[in-house]
């Protein structure tokens, strides 16, 4: 019989990142008036009566710390220097958003601004969800080269699509502090991280040595937090256009996130925000994310920021991943002059700077100097060394990119029938290798 998935009572954390919207509220539809000189119009973009373009940008990032720190006082500032615009920032709970905002591009409804990660910009493209950007990047003199390479995701046949607002690798987070108490040194392979996971737990005190996704429900969100296990390991679900879920590697790294989940040694049936918010308290001693971690940190104590470090992944693949944020215009949006006024604060070499020193992510931009930064943020130059590794693989299944929301969706479900049903690892990887294949010959034939 496999154990609950549940080990943890989440009121015992006072939380300051779960956002207070259930789902996307309805954007707001801008009235026009009849009467001459009331109402004007520029561009695509229509005007209220009190002469301000709305423009609709739903986000999960405006209530939730970090990204909130750099996102609310970008709205401020955007909008003093930009009466004529005003940002509707919407929030959105993170495992509701992909749903969403896929369900509005395709009902021909979109947002003004719309937010993708590696593993959605091609398959928006393909869907002709966005809106070409050239023209009001040449406007502004604005080109790909000014941004890190992993841009080019974003153009089809000379068109760009979006722009990478942050680039975000992964790396081992840990307190030193936690593992000094019981005599552990960094881990440096998986056979002294899962030892260490072992020692490192303790029930008494709900503390627990790493933390990773153990929650039914979310395959956009289980495939982001195991994804440091399993191309930490060298597995891949895609590579080069071909389905890998059968790969030696990918099935090792599948054991063992089912081994310290049937074990217990990580925290059940919570959100990430929750575990996060464990981590920067100190209950949990090592967590692979994104730098975004350390002013989560900072904000709930100086005393655990003393204490933050990062390595590289002690997975035995030897490398990581970088997740990158894109964002762009919708195909179908009603003010799309307005939000690439909007879009291009975004990636000004001002806001950009800015992104780095509040929420400590590496910015899209690559004329961005960090090293400051990173000289007085020695915790942070694991990420640093991540971004420039050319063994770093992006987030996107390889070759498969177009078709990335369904391929996850596989992978997720397949992933739930292990850890929480009675699949094994091999079974679960067979399915998905079959169901994968499947669906290279549907959606990808030759």
């Amino acid at each position: 019989m496999r154990k609950s998935a549940t080990n943890f009572v989440p009121p015992v954390v006072q939380s300051t990142t779960t956002t207070t919207h259930s789902g996307l509220t309805r954007r707001q539809v801008l009235k026009s008036a009849v009467a001459a000189g009331v109402v004007a119009y520029t561009g695509s973009g229509a005007i209220a009566a009190d002469g301000i373009t709305e423009v609709t940008f739903p986000w999960f990032g405006w209530q939730a710390p970090p990204d909130s720190l750099f996102w609310q006082p970008f709205k401020q500032e955007f909008e003093q220097e930009n009466p004529d615009i005003r940002i509707d920032d919407i929030p959105v709970p993170y495992g509701a958003f992909w749903d969403k905002q896929f369900l509005e591009l395709s009902s021909a409804n979109s947002s003004d601004i719309v937010t993708m990660f590696d593993s959605e910009i091609k398959s928006y493209i393909n869907y002709d969800f966005l809106e070409p950007l050239n023209p009001y990047l040449e406007k502004a003199g604005v080109t790909l080269d000014d941004f890190q390479p992993g841009s080019r995701a974003a153009v089809k046949d000379g068109k760009i699509f979006g722009l990478p607002i942050i680039v975000n690798p992964r790396a081992m987070l840990y307190f030193s502090d936690m593992l000094d108490n019981v005599g552990l040194h960094p881990p440096t392979n998986v056979t002294e991280f899962y030892a260490a996971l072992q020692k490192l737990r303790n029930k008494e005190k709900q503390q627990w040595g790493f933390a990773t996704w153990a929650k039914p429900g979310a395959p956009s969100s289980l495939y982001l937090e195991i994804a440091p296990i399993i191309f930490g390991f060298g597995g891949a679900f895609f590579e080069a256009g071909e389905p890998t879920a059968t790969k030696p590697e990918t099935i090792e790294a599948l054991e063992f996130y089912r081994r310290i989940y049937d074990e217990d040694l990580i925290p059940k049936g919570v959100n990430f925000e929750t575990y996060r918010e464990l981590f920067a308290q100190g209950r949990i001693a090592m967590y692979s994310a994104g730098s975004y971690m350390g002013p989560l940190v900072r904000t709930a104590s100086m005393e655990r920021m003393s204490h933050l470090r990062s390595m590289a992944l002690p997975f035995p693949g030897r490398r990581t991943f970088a997740l990158s944020v894109f964002m762009g215009i919708g195909k179908t949006a009603k003010h799309k002059d307005a939000a690439a006024r909007v879009l291009l604060g975004i990636v000004s070499k001002h806001m950009q700077s800015k992104l780095l020193e509040t929420t400590a992510q590496l910015p899209g931009r690559q004329d961005i100097d960090a090293s400051g930064y990173i000289a007085a943020n020695p915790w942070i130059e694991a990420f640093a060394a991540a971004a420039g590794d050319p063994h770093t693989v992006s987030f996107a299944p390889d070759g498969a990119e177009v078709y990335a929301p369904e391929v996850i969706k596989i992978i997720g479900k397949n992933v739930e029938a292990m850890i929480f049903g009675n699949s094994t690892a091999k079974d679960a990887a067979q399915t998905m290798q079959k169901e994968l294949e499947s669906l290279k010959a549907v959606r990808m034939p030759k």
